[in-house]
C-alpha cells in the first residue's frame, strides 16, 4: 500500500521495533539452533562414548582385572583416562570419551534453555534453571580436561563443583516440566528418571568422598554396596538425562 512508511515496509513497526511476523522468524530460528545444538551434541556424545567404550582396555574400581569395559561397572570417567584402570595405555578413547563429553555439555547448555522455554513467562525457577543450568555446563568442561589418573583431587573437585549447580538446575527443570502444559509424558518421565537417579547418585558420592576426607570407614558391606550402586546409578541417570534432552529437543524442532 502507497501509506506504507519505509520501516513499515521492512517489516518494522512505527517504533522502530521488528514487526510481530519478524519477531516469529527470529525465535523460530532460534528454537532450530537450540534444537540442533542439543540435538547435535547428544549423538556425537552417544558415538563418541560408545567407541570409547569398545576401545578401554579393561578395569573397574571395584576390579581392576577385568577386561573391556562394563556398562554398568564403569564411570564415564573411566573412559576420559589415559591409562585404563587395569594399567594400559587408552589414548584414543580418553580423547574420544573427552570430545564427546564436551559436546554433551554444549547440549546441555542448549537443553537447559530450552526447558526454561516452556513457561510462557520467565519465573524465578526459569532463572535458576537458565543460570545454574548454563554455569553448570561451563564448569563441567573442566572435568575431561582433569582426567581422574592424572589430577585425582582435581577431578573430584571438579565433579562436585559442576554437579551442585546441575542438580539445581535440574530439579527446577523438572519443576518446569510437571507444571507446563507444553510438555509431554515422554518428558516428564525421562526427566523424573534423571533427577532420582542422579540425586541418589550424587548423594552417595558425597558420602563415600566425604567419609574418606574424615576418615569414616564404614563396614565392608556398605562400602562393596555404595561401590556398585555409584556407576550403576550415574548410569542410570545419564540415560535419563539423555532421554530427556532428545524428547525436549524433538519437542523444540516440531514446533
Amino acid at each position: 500500500m502507497r501509506g506504507e512508511t519505509r520501516g513499515e515496509a521492512r517489516g518494522e513497526t512505527q517504533s522502530g521495533l521488528p514487526a510481530p511476523s519478524e519477531r516469529r522468524g527470529d525465535g523460530a530460528s532460534r528454537r532450530r539452533l537450540l534444537a540442533a545444538i542439543s540435538g547435535g551434541g547428544s549423538l556425537i556424545f552417544v558415538i563418541t562414548l560408545v567407541v570409547a567404550a569398545s576401545l578401554y582396555p579393561g578395569g573397574t574400581w571395584a576390579d581392576r582385572s577385568t577386561v573391556g569395559h562394563s556398562f554398568f561397572g564403569n564411570y564415564l570417567c573411566d573412559l576420559m583416562q589415559h591409562r585404563a584402570l587395569n594399567g594400559e595405555p587408552a589414548e584414543l578413547g580418553s580423547l574420544l570419551a573427552r570430545i564427546g563429553s564436551v559436546a554433551m555439555f554444549a547440549a546441555l547448555a542448549s537443553f537447559f534453555l530450552q526447558v526454561a522455554r516452556l513457561e510462557e513467562t520467565r519465573s524465578l525457577r526459569g532463572r535458576i534453571t537458565v543460570r545454574a543450568g548454563l554455569f553448570a555446563a561451563l564448569v563441567s568442561c573442566s572435568v575431561p580436561l582433569l582426567t581422574s589418573d592424572r589430577f585425582r583431587t582435581a577431578h573430584v573437585i571438579a565433579v562436585v563443583a559442576s554437579f551442585l549447580p546441575a542438580f539445581v538446575a535440574t530439579v527446577a527443570g523438572f519443576g518446569i516440566c510437571l507444571r507446563s502444559p507444553r510438555s509431554t509424558r515422554l518428558i516428564k518421565g525421562a526427566a523424573l528418571v534423571a533427577v532420582i537417579a542422579g540425586g541418589i547418585d550424587g548423594f552417595l558420592y558425597a558420602f563415600a568422598y566425604g567419609a574418606f576426607a574424615i576418615d569414616l570407614r564404614p563396614p565392608g558391606d556398605v562400602r562393596r554396596l555404595i561401590n556398585d550402586l555409584l556407576p550403576l546409578l550415574q548410569r542410570i541417570a545419564t540415560l535419563g538425562l539423555l532421554a530427556w534432552v532428545l524428547a525436549m529437543t524433538l519437542r523444540t524442532a516440531r514446533r
